[in-house]
């Protein structure tokens, strides 16, 4: 009695808090239940959690269950019932257009169009026989009869996505349009195409992964061969001449990597893969993540070039160096150990007052030389730094006490090392006076070791920087010495990013930000889709540090000399730009697709049945115990069946492949092994995941893999239970990964839940500085908070009691003390105690992601433009060497030469600061100068 009493405080707890429903109307409608109850031969709480559970599922307001009358009604049982089987009907026209109406983003008179397209379509659909009809809607009512006939359940095109093609069709521009997911998206891209083929254009369908792009293609070919329209994929071909069959189709799906890459074949590689097909038409599926979170990467074909392989050595050497180095937890860095005299040699070298006569007389004053000096300075130098290096700590430090008196500008700070391996400071010399001093810490380690301490990054890869240059023995430089020049320069240039990518090599985890696949190292795009990208790598050395650090086949750096990035690609296609996604972004989102992309518009559908997402008041907890556990309890919760619902199906999305794997591992323990599936993986086969139905207790342990565009399918009683219950256990990126994550139940106008459960040891480090503060002002109240937490269970506990006094006597004073209790009780969980943490944090992302979209639009998108013209301009000289007949014998060593001095020159001399034509100017004599000194050979 008393588990069941606790049960029922926190349904009608949820109710308050999760389904935005006030407290009077809380207690107005367990009142009316009451009334109802009585006379029942059913057990009272699971009656009453029974109907709380079934208003929770189907997102049903007081509004629904009130009478004129503003009281509730009668039967709330049957209220219920008949609510559930009206919501099983679509939405009519008039209720969709009106809705979209009233976003004010398309014009009266286009939607009028709309509602007459549709409306004389769909009543053509059903007659028999078939009208004759002209202009859109015998190319509406040909495509839906296709549909019909041809798609994988033959469905008839919904009204929502009759709509959103109207709408398509009758932009003038460019348009994006937000389709929430399970609402047909597939079907919308798939009729749109057909709509582009009918007008004598050749659709090119981009999707955020070859997955979704090979699915999709194979899905539609029965449809589109129907009308006669041929359709290919571009993501599984490896020759030339399937490339070609491929582009020689009307319909084109694959990815954004895939079409910008065959557009560099055709035109860097002058392969013939796609000769006579233009940038007419592009359809963007997930368009938010290809155009927002991915509008600045770049798609390049690599190529074997031997100067870059010849920089291996350097970067093998800033692999050992880096290797040497120990991170204390107190934050500082402990730099390679070095010999005493080679710190001395290093200030020697950076300023030129301290010069080796200073160094030999105090060496002798310290009595760390004998007196007498031989007469060569070279040989006493040379002495001096032998005794040095079997100096002990007492003398390391009497020998900088005196250097310190005859340079005042250095200062010292000296540490031993404790027993537990930290710092321990022995002394510190040199001038109190902070004014320019040059300082230098040290970890004394006896018989002349030592260890330089950093405190900071940057002044770390600095200091290596200078250590690696000094010790490297340059090779002869003579690889293309003929046309290239500035390797050296490169070295120089790009050695500190070496230095900061290798200690990045490091922090980084497998199983996180990257796997391992095949004979080499895979990145993970685990903060968006989940994606093991198998076709991608990182630039500037990180690449082959994974590689080093892994022992795997080493790849050689590349030279970029041929890229395409996202923003450049959609802009081939001018203003015939069209994307679907389920999630636009909010309004700041919404204004940066519109100032890069000019003209477009956009415009969100309504889904054709009210959605019933219930979404759980989220959680973040402190300590990571604690997270797993709550986690493992809540899912267990769901999965269980209880007095008033059956078992759930669960879906458990964690952010990276290692915290996954470490949960599957968890329920494991609990949950039977044929219950439990795990998908974090799209190079394995997972088709049994995602296309098999999810019945009751079934678990998927999974990360981003399963948020976007995962449509995964769930039994009949799983929705009777409550649908799918989705936990994301970190807070995502954006708002648009929340949401699509989310988005993974309650399609269709089925119920379905979610919650978020975060840890705050997972958060970056500016969120981990908001909770920090949070946490700051909420323990000065903690006193509070434990009164506040020890009055809400004191209230259930007095609740329950009231209850059990009613059901044994009916009396109307037993009766207003229960509802007295259950207000109390209420009205102290409508306060916010310590539960805006989550909030706070939401608020910290979203600023941060206002930043970095401000980021790409100010500097990302600039510095992408800028390279795009200057690769035109280097391709433009490209087809003079193609077109002039003075190079037809070696143009293959030509272009070869030209690429690496390309490559190269925007290596080192490329700055996003200087005026395109300046640096368009730049280039040109760098190019100029290489191809008169190819030709005087």
């Amino acid at each position: 009695m008393e588990a069941a009493g606790k049960l029922l405080s926190s349904r009608l707890i949820s109710l308050l808090k999760n389904g935005q429903w006030g407290k009077d109307d809380v207690v107005k409608l367990f009142k009316a239940l009451v009334e109802q109850y009585n006379g029942r031969n059913e057990h009272f709480h699971t009656w009453m959690m029974t109907i709380l559970h079934q208003v929770e599922i189907h997102k049903i307001s007081v509004s629904d269950l009130t009478a004129n009358d503003s009281k509730i009604v009668n039967n709330v049982e049957a209220k219920i019932n008949e609510i559930k089987n009206t919501e099983k009907t679509e939405k009519t026209l008039r209720d969709v257009v009106e809705e979209i109406q009233k976003q004010g983003n398309i014009n009266e008179k286009v939607m009028a169009q709309v509602q007459d397209i549709v409306t004389y379509v769909s009543k053509c659909l059903s007659a028999s026989p078939a009208p004759h009809l002209t202009g859109i809607e015998q190319l509406l009512f040909k495509i839906c009869k296709a549909v019909q006939k041809k798609s994988k359940k033959k469905i008839t095109p919904r009204v929502t996505q009759m709509v959103s093609w109207c709408i398509l069709v009758l932009s003038k521009s460019s348009q994006l349009i937000q389709v929430l997911t399970g609402e047909g998206k597939s079907c919308i891209v798939a009729m749109f195409a057909a709509y582009q083929v009918m007008k004598g254009i050749t659709p090119d369908i981009i999707s955020s992964s070859p997955i979704l792009a090979e699915r999709d293609a194979k899905e539609w070919t029965p449809f589109y061969t129907e009308l006669g329209i041929t359709v290919d994929v571009n993501t599984n071909k490896s020759t030339e001449k399937e490339l070609k069959k491929c582009y020689e189709c009307q319909v084109v799906y694959g990815t954004a990597v895939n079409f910008a890459a065959d557009f560099l074949r055709q035109r860097v590689l002058r392969q013939d893969v796609r000769p006579k097909r233009e940038f007419q038409c592009v359809i963007v599926d997930e368009v938010d993540s290809l155009m927002l979170d991915k509008g600045h990467e770049v798609v390049y074909l690599s190529s074997e070039t031997p100067l870059m392989e010849s920089l291996n050595g350097i970067l093998a050497k800033i692999w050992f160096v880096v290797n040497q180095l120990k991170r204390l937890e107190t934050g500082e860095i402990l730099g390679p150990i070095q010999l005493f005299s080679e710190v001395l040699s290093e200030i020697m070298q950076e300023n030129k007052d301290v010069d080796p006569l200073s160094i030999m007389q105090i060496a002798v004053d310290v009595e760390i030389m004998p007196i007498k000096l031989s007469k060569g300075i070279q040989e006493n130098m040379t002495n001096a730094l032998k005794e040095l290096d079997n100096t002990s700590v007492v003398q390391i430090v009497g020998f900088l006490t005196m250097f310190v008196q005859n340079f005042p500008e250095y200062f010292f700070t000296l540490y031993q090392e404790g027993h537990e391996g930290n710092l321990q400071k022995l002394n510190e010399i040199g001038s109190t006076s902070k004014n320019n001093r040059k300082e230098i810490s040290l970890l004394l380690l006896g018989c002349g070791q030592c260890r330089l301490v950093y405190y900071e990054e940057d002044s770390l890869v600095k200091s290596l920087g200078k250590m690696i240059k000094k010790g490297y023995q340059s090779e002869s430089a003579k690889v293309h010495e003929y046309c290239i020049a500035g390797r050296q320069d490169l070295i120089n240039g790009k050695m500190q990013t070496w230095i900061g990518n290798a200690l990045k090599a490091k922090k980084m985890s497998l199983g996180h930000e990257y796997v391992l696949h095949g004979d080499g190292v895979a990145p993970v795009d685990y903060s968006s889709t989940g994606v093991v990208q198998n076709n991608m790598s990182w630039g500037d050395g990180l690449q082959q540090f994974l590689e080093m650090k892994h022992q795997t086949k080493l790849s050689n750096m590349t030279l970029i000399a041929n890229f395409k990035s996202n923003l450049s690609l959609f802009k081939k296609y001018t203003n015939q730009i069209y994307g679907i996604t389920g999630t636009l972004g909010d309004q700041t989102e919404l204004e940066i697709l519109k100032e890069v992309y000019k003209g477009i518009e956009t415009c969100k559908i309504p889904p054709f049945r009210r959605r019933k997402l219930y979404e759980l008041e989220g959680l973040v907890l402190a300590e990571e115990d604690e997270w797993i556990s709550t986690v493992r309890n809540v899912v267990q919760h769901q999965v269980t069946s209880t007095v008033y619902r059956g078992p759930r199906a669960a879906l458990v999305i964690c952010e990276t492949i290692n915290r996954a794997e470490m949960f599957h591992s968890t329920f494991a323990k609990t949950i039977s092994k044929h219950k439990l599936k795990l998908y974090v993986n799209n190079n394995m086969d997972n088709s049994k995941i995602v296309d098999e139905e999810l019945h009751a207790g079934d678990v998927i342990v999974a990360t981003n893999l399963a948020g976007r565009g995962t449509d995964l399918k769930v039994s009949e009683s799983v929705n009777e239970a409550g649908g799918l219950f989705v936990v994301q256990t970190f807070l995502p990126l954006n708002v648009r990964v929340e949401q699509q994550a989310f988005g993974r139940t309650a399609r269709q106008g089925s119920p379905g839940s979610a919650q978020l459960i975060t840890c705050t040891s997972h958060f970056s480090d500016s969120l981990k500085l908001v909770m920090c503060l949070t946490a700051s002002a909420i323990s000065l109240f903690s006193p509070l908070c434990l009164i506040k937490q020890m009055s809400r269970c004191a209230m259930g506990k007095i609740f329950e009691d009231t209850v059990n006094h009613y059901l044994k006597n009916h009396s109307s004073q037993n009766h207003e003390a229960m509802i007295s209790s259950l207000t109390d009780l209420l009205t102290i969980n409508s306060f916010p105690f310590k539960d805006s943490n989550l909030e706070k944090a939401k608020d910290a992302r979203n600023n941060e992601v206002q930043l970095r979209l401000s980021r790409f639009l100010k500097k990302d998108i600039e510095k992408v433009i800028k390279e795009e013209e200057l690769f035109s301009f280097y391709l433009d000289v490209l087809d003079n060497i193609y077109k002039r007949y003075v190079f037809s014998d070696q143009r293959d060593v030509y272009v070869s030469c030209l690429q690496e001095c390309w490559g190269l020159w925007l290596l080192i001399h490329f700055n996003e600061e200087k005026q395109i034509e300046t640096l368009k100017e730049q280039l040109r004599v760098a190019l100029l100068t290489a191809l008169l000194k190819l030709l005087s050979k």
